[in-house]
């Protein structure tokens, strides 16, 4: 009887090391691991046995579909309240690397206005706090526990950029119009932490902006 051996989709280097510590480890059925901003559609799952399992981040609904239809069974890392806050506050820590290494300020002298007070956000706010970072908080909800951690908390409308030297963006949506960002400071860095931009960014950086956006981060920052 061949042994189930678990294949891991090495799509970042967190899979790299996952592989690593999964080798020798025999499952009772086929398992296959994917990155957890991986998106499982049905075309994916061809390449999966009926009767496996599957653990990943993201499922399409005719994944679902055929995952049901073939005896698969689909394991989302988003249903573990740990995983999701273990990523958050290693999407927090990474997002700080980024602005020491991006920013011509001291961390100290930044001052930084985070979109969207949800788990990522708060980690973000939670981690620059400790460090007396000036920051405010745009939210529509969670507003009560944002003025814990900031100078301000704003509507998430009407944006005006001039004051802030570093903005986090942690809401998968375009929030800011074109002509919001002209607000900005040409020395502002813009981190996109959510899986669609907020903003235009090939007009963000036309306009001399340091601003790109950070799909899974921890696999860049702390792969291991």
């Amino acid at each position: 009887m061949d042994k189930n051996f678990a294949i891991v989709h090495e799509t970042d280097e967190r899979m790299f090391y996952l592989k690593s510590m999964l080798k020798g480890v025999v499952f009772k059925v086929p398992t296959h691991v994917y990155a957890p901003n991986v998106l499982i559609e049905a075309s994916t799952l061809s390449a999966v046995e009926d009767g496996a399992q599957v653990f990943c981040g993201r499922v399409a609904k005719d994944a679902e579909m055929l995952a049901n239809s073939r005896d698969i069974t689909l394991f989302s890392y988003n249903q573990s309240e740990r995983f999701q806050a273990v990523n958050s506050r290693l999407t927090a820590e990474g997002t700080l690397q980024i602005i020491i290494e991006r920013s011509k300020r001291s961390i100290a002298d930044c001052y930084v206005f985070i979109l969207g007070f949800g788990r990522t956000g708060a980690a973000v706010a939670n981690i620059l706090g400790k460090l007396d970072v000036a920051l405010d908080v745009a939210s529509t909800s969670s507003v009560r526990p944002a003025h814990a951690f900031a100078k301000r908390v704003l509507a998430m409308k009407n944006f005006d950029f001039s004051p802030y030297d570093v903005v986090i963006n942690t809401v998968p949506s375009p929030i800011i119009s074109d002509k919001e960002l002209l607000s900005m400071k040409e020395d502002c860095v813009y981190i996109d932490l959510a899986s669609k931009s907020a903003i235009n960014l090939d007009y963000a950086r036309y306009l001399s902006i340091d601003a790109d956006i950070y799909p899974a981060l921890p696999a860049k920052t702390c792969p291991y």
